[in-house]
């Protein structure tokens, strides 16, 4: 049996798995991280790998990370962590580790988690949408992660699906639109000035007939149904896999497919046209690390 570690660096915190090679979770964990401290995360992933190292002859770690990344590991953008701007973290944590280390944006090892042993199986042409404190995303053409010529691709959150304003393009991007974050929690905070609220409380507060809840979420659904239906005419993928904690709700996604179909029947030129289902991934908080393991396990 070949014995692999996953790890997948967050902005809170960093998720780890011992995994062998069909992808079975042997052993997890989780460790708080500093954000702005590269270092304190390089070391966090170097504790976590000595201590399988002791007790497992690891063939490769596989990191699951935010960020433009190249092939070679070279970090474009590092997301929320300033410190991983413009490093090869690749190099980095193979000079620290002594071990193989295979590097991802975290996105697509959500998607790569998904093709292997998820939802995404079986599907040579899938899309995957995450939808959280922002939107983040990934393409899968031909059974394989299509990364774009600047690896941007799958950056679904940059979408405009809003008029643009006062010439702010960013307040009018899926992101923020079409997010829990932005799309939901600030949008009723603004309206109602009531602070504090996550996104599964304002949903509750719409079933009760709570108004500014209920509009809040029909301007979420709109705008976010927008932004798949334009995903799903330009790619024509198999089916469009909801990741993020709103994708265990199934009254979520078939609101998006009922609105995405009235997009579809509003447009006289598509009445033979097959769109994609909206589906829920089948991995959630696990999805980087066996993405991570799987990227490795490839190359």
């Amino acid at each position: 049996m070949k014995y692999y570690i996953g790890i997948d660096v967050g902005g809170t915190n960093i998720k780890y798995g011992l995994l062998d090679e069909n992808g079975n979770i042997l052993n997890q964990g989780k460790v708080k991280t500093m954000r702005d401290n590269g270092s304190d995360i390089i070391e966090k992933i170097m504790e976590i790998t000595e201590q399988y190292k002791a007790d497992y002859s690891i063939e490769a770690v596989g990191v699951s990370a935010p960020g433009s990344i190249r092939d070679d590991g070279f970090m474009i953008t590092g997301g929320a962590i300033l410190d991983f701007y413009g490093v090869n973290l690749k190099e980095i944590l193979e000079d620290k580790l002594k071990t193989p280390v295979f590097l991802e944006n975290d996105a697509n090892c959500a998607a790569l988690a998904e093709l292997w042993q998820g939802s995404g199986q079986e599907k040579r042409h899938f899309l995957t949408l995450v939808v959280g404190t922002g939107v983040g995303g990934a393409i899968i053409i031909n059974g394989q992660l299509y990364k774009g010529a600047n690896f941007n691709a799958g950056e679904f959150g940059y979408m405009l699906v809003d008029p643009i304003q006062f010439g702010d393009t960013r307040r009018s991007t899926l992101s923020l639109a079409g997010s829990v974050g932005f799309g939901i929690v600030e949008k009723y905070e603004l309206r109602t000035e009531n602070k504090g609220l996550d996104g599964k409380r304002i949903f509750e507060l719409a079933e009760t007939g709570d108004v500014a809840a209920i509009g809040v979420l029909n301007g979420f659904y709109d705008r976010l149904a927008a932004g798949l239906y334009n995903l799903a005419t330009a790619f024509d993928p198999e089916v469009i896999l909801i990741g993020g904690a709103i994708s265990t709700n199934r009254d979520v996604l078939q609101e998006l497919n009922e609105r995405i179909a009235k997009l579809q029947m509003g447009h006289k030129d598509m009445g033979n046209v097959k769109l994609p289902p909206i589906e829920a991934c089948k991995f959630h908080n696990d999805a980087g690390i066996i993405g991570a393991v799987y990227n490795a396990l490839m190359k």
